[in-house]
């Protein structure tokens, strides 16, 4: 399929000659050098990324390939598409799916599983594509709620796979179009589905039929985006499965070949690596990098930016900003347009479209921006309400077809919402919902009736109605009975009412979406002499009274938001430490949750908590601190990070991490916070150590690995990854090893051949030692039972293998223990087959552990033995390294011949491959910006990765059961300022700068012009500079190599443990050898790093 070159844009017919899979042909032959998508180029600052339309279109026809191969199966399958995933990969599924004969349904990864089980059984659906280790839980759900439904649930293809050379994909470039259908489909036939809010219950699907989606491209408030091009549409804030992100990222590109501006994908390299999630600052950053005219966005992001002068002088720069979702409060609006801002509203539905065109200047010049203009080719009608108001039906034409024909009369669509019209101008402003669904300001949907139903049968209450529309969350005002009437200024007997009606709320709440969720504290009790507007009939007239109490509500949502009392009347805790901040913690936590229990060690996400969640408990405990009597207690709000939650996710480390803010505690962990680490420590190991009758240090057991001459069956997990690789390649060149079982987790799009490849190819190691015969690839998910293996494999690996080298393992520094949990009962998955092996207790056990798993060893206790430590205090700081120690402890009990490889630092191999996310290169590159490398005292001990997996060998074939702990670390380190200099020298060989240029600084200095960097960062900072994003690491290492002893010349550079090698150096002559990195390793890692355009 060959293209066009042009630069000119031709637009494709939209009269349903051509179907929206042709548009995807068309654009790729007529506008192929033309970019459909923009994105901020991460690796080169104030440069962008283009994804052309021939390289979108060729992603899509592979990912059609990879989801229906050679057109298999029958034509118009539902398939659901459940994955927070990049939105170019996300856009790309969706057309390659249209492409391959399939019918997307794009559901939110917010459902419920009841919702998205019963979504399918509308829809017939039985196949969903999802990512595994972002959903997982979802996917358990669904599969519970459906369990005579015979389900296929895919593997999301990766953004890798899809688009091999992003950003640089031209025609020459190998490329197989996907086979073309025998036949049209039937242009009434659903071509996609897309579900609405579920603001009445259960989401609904809504089909758009082939007919109707190209109606959508010729909409108005699509095509009257052709005439403004050529811009950049800054679209990269709305998630793709919504209808708003549908329209802006992919309709209004291939109906008028615009140019969308997105987040750049993040999940190229790594596909459980999570998208970008939107906020009010980096939209900003994007519409900057992108060179963006246009901002489309929901309205929270436009209240944040009104209540700001920054943000209000880059959007006056913008032709555009235009939102939708969701009403804007009047006051924000006001602000943006009087300042400046070309701020206008747009119209749209799941169920009718877009019928609305861009806001004009001249209306938004009059101060019209809340009011809206309606395309001369939608039909509309009008139906008047009783009080001045219209709901809107939009009709069914022959070039407009509706998705959801709901009208008695005539084929249209009644929508609910209400209008008044403008008084001098043909133009029209949503006032409300004729269903009276109050409209959050994050766009989402509560419709009232439900809630107020249930609360309205208690006995105490005599009406009850919600309020919230333009607001964060929703409340209640409660009319009581004349028996139960109190004094509406009387706190405590508030108090009380809402605690007597709050079981029936808790049962509102169960059923409600968690946006339309009820506090407690949002409880507005009425006055008895201002009782709630009725009807002749006695029902209650909403508008009305709402409109009564306004003044009211506008002072609760004042009081809560600095409100500090918990449930039970307290302002606080009566101390900030221990048990009485926990307590406090749990009731607050328990009541936002609707008053479930709340377990003060797990994780509160995993309990329910979500974003409202968060912002809710933030808000009490800003409340509390700010209204303390104690002075350093009141200065600690100031220390209250965003994601303050986020980064202690259970009650006891909450509470520990607010203790220490609160006490300004620098010096290390608090006391409280160090218990409730080990705590959590040991009761990981306790759970999964149950059944294992080994000895907690390993001391007890000895023997040999059995027949020396006998072959050696290995079975290793992660050989896809750094050192992996170097394992397997040494594995398969050994000849002690007859057969190699390589376990990497599965993917649905690249074969474990191709990704161990890939690995080989970037590490420069040999591809024809992957064809050998000893190689048997598996690809299962040792999470799960028998390690996911099929009964017939699981045994013949149980019964063959001698040797496990467990090396898989999640890397990511900023989760907690919890999040590891999984790749811990992989762990002891792993174990238990050991233990079921013929061959046990001989069974070799190796697990690739880290240094790590020793972060609060107290130096002053001197180098970390080659022991197993007991005390699991030694362990607490970042959950990688806890996880870490909690095998350690799990395999030595395991009563195999186990030993846990405490590895350091390893650095670039032979062909200097370091990853550039480390954090060594985070360094070099910053200190090219800030012209001045660091300084510091004492040695580095890393590893060349060929002699770590050569040590690792050694010690796995060693004749005797090695130690059950033993240190990998560099026995010789080298001086860092040599390692520095070599580097210095490679960087100034390489960039042909001046030979006086990046001289070293103590690195308190260098961290001091870090530090400064780092305040008020740009984008381009960020990405020239990527240590700011590691800046609290690098302070502690400041800090350390400050107070490290100038007498010690053997002491780790950056005050970090030192470790003690003596065991490791007796079992392997590797490690007895080993030398320090030198210059030519440094050179080599220069040369690698240039290689991917690092600097």
């Amino acid at each position: 399929m060959s293209s066009t070159v042009s630069n000119a844009p031709e637009m494709p017919l939209l009269d349903g000659s051509l179907l929206f899979s042709d548009l995807a042909n068309f654009h790729m032959q007529k506008n192929g050098s033309l970019p459909i998508y923009v994105y901020a180029n991460d690796k080169v600052p104030g440069s962008t990324t283009e994804i052309t339309f021939l390289e979108f279109g060729r992603a899509a026809h592979r990912l059609a390939h990879a989801l229906r191969p050679a057109r298999q199966g029958p034509e118009g399958q539902v398939v659901m598409l459940i994955a927070n995933t990049d939105t170019l990969l996300h856009h790309a599924v969706v057309v390659g799916m249209s492409i391959a004969g399939l019918v997307p349904f794009l559901v939110s990864p917010r459902n419920s599983p009841a919702a998205v089980a019963d979504m399918m059984k509308k829809t017939n659906c039985s196949r969903i594509v999802t990512l595994h280790h972002a959903h997982q839980r979802l996917v358990d759900g669904i599969l519970q709620e459906t369990p005579h439904a015979q389900l296929t649930v895919d593997e999301l293809p990766t953004l890798a796979f899809a688009f091999p050379h992003l950003g640089h994909e031209v025609e020459s470039h190998p490329f197989v179009p996907y086979p073309p259908p025998t036949s049209r489909p039937d242009v009434n036939k659903p071509a996609i589905y897309i579900h609405s809010s579920g603001s009445t219950g259960f989401p609904k699907p809504i089909p758009h039929t082939y007919k109707g989606q190209i109606h959508w491209l010729t909409q108005p408030g699509v095509t009257d985006l052709r005439h403004k091009s050529p811009y950049h549409l800054g679209a990269m804030s709305l998630p793709p499965f919504h209808v708003l992100g549908v329209v802006m990222q992919l309709y209004v590109p291939f109906s008028g070949v615009i140019t969308a501006a997105i987040y750049p994908p993040r999940s190229f390299a790594d596909p459980r690596v999570a998208p970008v999630i939107p906020t009010g600052d980096n939209i900003l950053e994007a519409l900057q990098e992108t060179n963006s005219s246009v901002l489309v966005s929901v309205p929270a992001f436009l209240e944040e930016y009104g209540n700001s002068e920054k943000a209000i002088e880059e959007l006056k720069k913008l032709d555009l900003v235009l939102f939708g979702g969701g009403p804007l409060p009047t006051k924000i609006g006001d602000k943006l347009c009087a300042a400046g801002v070309h701020v206008g509203s747009g119209y749209g539905g799941t169920e009718f479209g877009i019928p609305t065109p861009m806001p004009n200047k001249e209306d938004i010049a009059d101060g019209d921006w809340q009011w809206m203009r309606f395309g001369d080719t939608v039909e509309l009608r009008w139906d008047p309400q009783s009080d001045g108001t219209y709901e809107l039906q939009i009709l069914t034409t022959e070039t407009n077809q509706m998705a959801v024909e709901n009208l008695p009369d005539v084929k249209g669509y009644a929508t609910s919402d209400v209008w008044v019209k403008h008084p001098t101008k043909e133009m029209w402003r949503i006032v409300g919902r004729k269903d009276d669904v109050i409209v959050l300001a994050s766009g989402e949907k509560t419709v009232p009736a439900p809630i107020e139903g249930v609360i309205g049968a208690s006995p105490l209450v005599q009406g009850a109605v919600m309020f919230g529309r333009e607001r964060n969350q929703v409340g209640v005002l409660i009319e009581p009975r004349p028996e139960y009437a109190i004094d509406a200024t009387d706190d405590k007997a508030i108090a009380e009412l809402r605690n007597q009606i709050w079981p029936l709320v808790e049962e509102a709440n169960k059923s409600a979406p968690a946006f339309s969720r009820i506090f407690k504290e949002m409880i507005l009790i009425t006055s008895s002499d201002k009782p709630m507007a009725r009807a002749g009939k006695g029902t209650v007239q909403k508008k009305a009274t709402l409109k009564d109490y306004e003044a009211e509500i506008d002072t609760l949502y004042n009081t809560v938001e600095a409100s500090s009392q918990s449930p039970n009347g307290r302002a606080g805790p009566s101390a900030w430490s221990g048990e009485e901040l926990e307590e406090w913690l749990t009731e607050h936590a328990s009541a936002i949750s609707s008053g479930r229990e709340i377990d003060p060690d797990d994780d509160l996400f995993a309990q329910g908590f979500d974003s409202l969640s968060v912002t809710y408990l933030r808000n009490q405990l800003l409340g509390a601190l700010r209204k303390s009597e104690e002075a350093n207690v009141r200065s600690a709000a100031s220390r209250i990070p965003q994601n303050l939650v986020f980064e202690s996710p259970t009650i006891k480390l909450l509470a520990a991490r607010i203790s220490s803010l609160v006490t300004q505690d620098a010096s290390g962990q608090p006391e409280d916070f160090m218990r409730q680490r080990t705590t959590a420590i040991n009761a990981m190991i306790e759970k999964y150590s149950v059944g294992l009758k080994g000895s907690d240090n390993g001391v007890n057991i000895e023997g040999q690995i059995g027949d020396e001459a006998a072959p050696t069956t290995v079975l290793l997990t992660g050989s896809t990854g750094g050192l992996g690789s170097f394992l397997l390649v040494q594995l398969l060149e050994s000849p002690k090893v007859e057969r190699v079982y390589a376990l990497n987790r599965p993917s649905s799009t690249t074969s474990i051949q191709q990704r161990q490849r890939s690995a080989f190819l970037d590490k420069g190691l040999p591809l024809d030692i992957l064809e050998s015969s000893k190689l048997t690839y598996v690809e299962a998910e040792a999470s799960q039972a028998n390690c996911g293996l099929p009964p017939s494999l699981y045994e013949t690996i149980r019964d063959s293998v001698t040797v496990i080298i467990h090396n898989a393992w999640r890397l990511d520094f900023n989760l907690s223990l919890s999040s590891f949990e999984s790749s811990i009962r992989a762990t002891r998955n792993l174990v238990d087959l050991g233990l079921a092996s013929p061959r046990s207790p001989k069974v070799r056990f190796l697990f690739t552990s880290s240094i790590g798993s020793a972060n609060s060893w107290d130096r002053a206790r001197g180098p970390f033995p080659e022991e197993v430590q007991l005390d699991p205090s030694v362990a607490v700081g970042g959950g990688y390294g806890e996880s870490k120690y909690v095998s350690e402890r799990i395999i030595v009990k395991s009563g195999l011949q186990a030993t846990s490889l405490r590895i350091g630092q390893i650095a670039g191999g032979p062909n200097g491959s370091w990853a550039t996310t480390d954090w060594v290169p985070s360094i070099i590159k910053s200190s090219i910006t800030l012209n001045a490398l660091p300084d510091s005292h004492g040695v580095v001990s890393w590893l060349r990765p060929e002699e770590v997996a050569g040590a690792i060998l050694e010690i796995a074939f060693t004749k005797d059961t090695p130690p059950p702990a033993l240190n990998i670390v560099n026995p010789r380190g080298a001086p860092w300022a040599d390692v520095m200099v070599a580097v210095r020298s490679a960087v100034i060989e390489k960039k042909k700068s001046k030979s006086d240029g990046l001289p070293l600084l103590p690195f308190e200095q260098w961290f001091a012009q870090l530090e400064a960097r780092a305040t008020g960062a740009s984008s381009e900072d960020l990405a020239n500079i990527p240590a700011i994003k590691l800046l609290e690491f690098f302070r502690l290492m400041a800090h350390s190599d400050q107070a490290s002893p100038r007498s010690q010349p053997i002491t780790e550079a950056g005050g970090m443990t030192n470790f003690s090698t003596t065991k490791a150096q007796l079992v392997s002559q590797i490690m007895a050898k080993m030398q320090p990195i030198g210059e030519a390793e440094a050179s080599s890692w220069v040369r690698y790093w240039s290689s991917k355009e690092f600097f």
